[in-house]
């Protein structure tokens, strides 16, 4: 049963050592990471080349997270729309009929339409643990390559840590405490358990399944290993050659990211999210050592954590300013809105910028390489958008504070006559429009547009009147997804990249830190220079909040991190770390946005080609999203749901996995 663990859950594809490779010359710079026509070969046949080598590499960094892939989408939706961002009206998407539904079990997990992250899976969505052998193979075996030089060997072998200890990270923010794998395993070897070090034969051995606090050593270590290694760059060095590869600052900001999952209240209180019903059932022949629940807890509230993660910013910071500054935010070229509104996409969205420390590309399809957004399967935004993958929600709306950097409090003429003619698409937070699709008349008395057409998307407007495109589901909710999916049919053909780590969310971290360690006026600092980007001035303009608070500072930096990094796999994860079951159990809101006449002031439904050049002013209707309700809404929340379970096939294997609480 056992050496059956390391057939299928360790690696199957790569189990007899053979995998597609290519012959010809190795593919950097822009084609990467292209999928390669290729020949089975064996261990001995990839290891004898550079060439081959590199290559067998390149695929395992395929493994890398990319939130558009095929393999991180619930059939087509990303998982933020589990959070309170979005909310899918996307019928067949893999989240209403697993999330939505509440109907998730641990017979699920595996397939690529049931969970949010899978632990194993399918060859569609095959978890984390083929890209986790393979990475070892390289490190195992690369040494006996010919025509490489040991400088270039120590470099990928670093890189090959690097991707493993993003796997482990990205896994352990889902599941808890995982087996530790320290090495590739041949086929019929027995998985007993692995080295905390990382490495095969020192300091403590774990046999199953690790505990949280031992994962995130284990993860630690290897970011060390990976810091220590003189032979990889801190930065890119050139794009055109290099551009995709990990680095040394990818390690460093790594480790601020395991710390800050780390210090965060759901494996770090008082008490653990969950108990266990009863005792964790295992297969027969199997033991569990020491008690289970330090599987999803530290067993304390450890408040140094904390300080664990304001060191690894710190030490990233340092780092950074060492080598010159490579990695920066993405700054306007001027102090106007469009200025403000293409940085903040070139920072999210474009390639090759000081903005992006980890920068995964796309591994394409038989339709294209993958490169562009627009032309990337079923699951890319621009795809499913129209039928309300990813629709936005009012309270992702009512988060962007207003451009002069005062919190929104247009609310306060929600389902009202709206008297003094407030217009809340006005004068906001520049991000606010990158994100999503408002009806807005900017201050030079000009009009946002998309595809060409003024967005009068009131009801009775044209832009939406008769249009399949915005009827099926785009502005489900008054809004329509902009982030991501931009103008669909004017891209100018730009690459782009999922930023897995980026500069914005580096300053956010550092900030979290400062503030649970009572720096709150550094911390205000860190802040402020994410919202200086796009011409907000200091958080503190707010002088109704006590920013002294920590408790008023920490949500002000969760909704800071909505604003800047919702859709990239941020916002529900934070609300996962932060236990945040009132906002995943809370109703979600939508909008029904009326022109008002001018003669009458009541509301209408004329579009603006009517409007002989008036811009009207609005009624703003709100209302409960109806549409493919979420059981949590109605009661019956569980706190099961802040991790995944694992799949009972694969706790049945026998190699020391237990379920997680209440699954």
């Amino acid at each position: 049963m056992k050496s059956r663990i390391i057939n299928i859950a360790l690696g199957t594809v790569l189990s007899a050592m053979a995998l597609s490779s290519c012959v010809d010359d190795i593919a950097v710079g822009d084609s990467f990471l292209e999928k390669q026509p290729g020949v089975d070969v064996t261990v001995d046949t990839i290891f004898s080349k550079a060439e081959y080598a590199k290559m067998f590499l390149w695929e395992s960094y395929k493994g890398l997270y990319h939130g558009h892939s095929q393999k991180n989408c619930l059939n087509s939706v990303m998982p933020e729309a589990i959070s309170d961002v979005a909310h899918s009206c996307l019928g067949w998407g893999g989240i209403i009929e697993t999330y939505y539904s509440a109907m998730h079990s641990e017979a699920g997990n595996g397939s690529w339409v049931r969970d949010k992250f899978a632990f194993n899976g399918t060859n569609d969505r095959p978890g984390i643990w083929k890209t986790v052998r393979a990475c070892w193979q390289f490190i195992e075996n690369v040494d006996r390559v010919p025509d490489m030089d040991d400088s270039e060997k120590a470099r990928l072998k670093a890189e090959a840590r690097l991707i493993i200890a993003s796997r482990y990270l990205d896994a352990l923010c889902h599941f808890g405490g995982l087996p530790l794998v320290d090495h590739s395993y041949a086929t019929g070897e027995n998985y007993n358990g692995g080295y905390i070090s990382g490495k095969t034969g020192e300091g403590e051995f774990v046999t199953g399944r690790a505990t949280v606090e031992q994962t995130a050593t284990f993860i630690d270590n290897l970011l060390q290993q990976v810091i220590d290694e003189p032979q990889l760059p801190f930065s890119i060095r050139d794009y055109t050659s290099e551009g995709g590869r990990l680095t040394k600052g990818g390690a460093y900001g790594l480790r601020a990211r395991l710390w800050l999952f780390m210090a965060s209240p759901l494996f770090n209180d008082t008490e653990p999210y969950r108990t266990f019903d009863g005792t964790p059932s295992v297969p027969f022949g199997v033991t569990i050592e020491g008690d289970p629940i330090l599987r999803v807890w530290l067993g304390r509230k450890d408040n140094s954590l904390w300080n664990k993660c304001l060191s690894a910013c710190e030490a990233f910071f340092n780092a950074n300013r060492a080598a010159g500054n490579p990695y920066a935010l993405v700054q306007p070229a001027g102090t106007t809105e469009a200025d403000y509104r293409r940085a903040f996409r070139s920072a999210y969205f474009s390639r090759e910028t000081t903005e992006k420390i980890i920068e995964v590309r796309g591994e394409g399809n038989n339709a294209s390489d993958g490169e562009y957004i627009l032309e990337w399967g079923s699951n890319v935004p621009g795809n499913v958008s129209h039928s309300g993958a990813h629709a936005p929600t009012l309270e992702w709306f009512d988060m962007f504070p207003w451009a002069d950097g005062r919190n929104f409090d247009g609310q306060r003429v929600y389902n009202t006559n709206n008297q003094d003619n407030i217009d809340i698409f006005a004068n906001r937070d520049p991000r606010l429009y990158e994100s999503m699709l408002v009806p807005q008349r900017n201050i030079n008395n000009q009009y946002n547009t998309y595809q060409n057409k003024i967005i009068d998307c009131w009801i009775g407007g044209d832009i939406i009147t008769g249009n399949w495109w915005f009827n099926s589901g785009y502005i489900a909710h008054g809004f329509g997804e902009f982030k991501w999916v931009l103008d669909y049919y004017d891209l100018s053909d730009e690459r782009y990249s999922w930023g897995y780590l980026r500069m914005a969310d580096m300053h956010l971290i550092y900030a979290e830190a400062l503030a649970q360690t009572g720096k709150s006026d550094e911390a205000v600092a860190e802040i402020d220079k994410v919202r200086a980007r796009v011409g907000l001035p200091s958080l503190s303009v707010n002088t109704g909040l006590n920013l002294k608070d920590k408790d008023v500072l920490v949500d002000e930096i969760l909704r800071e991190r909505a604003c800047e990094l919702a859709m990239e796999n941020s916002r529900l994860l934070d609300l996962i770390r932060y236990k945040r079951s009132d906002i995943l159990c809370g109703q979600l809101h939508r909008m029904n946005i009326y022109a008002k006449d001018s003669a009458t002031g009541e509301k209408t439904e004329i579009p603006f080609s009517q409007m002989n050049g008036v811009w009207p002013d609005f009624i703003y209707e709100t209302e409960p999203i109806t549409s493919y309700s979420r059981a949590w809404w109605k009661g019956g929340w569980d706190n099961k749901w802040l991790l995944s379970p694992l799949s009972r096939d694969e706790i049945n294997k026998g190699y020391g996995l237990f379920q997680n609480p209440g699954w």
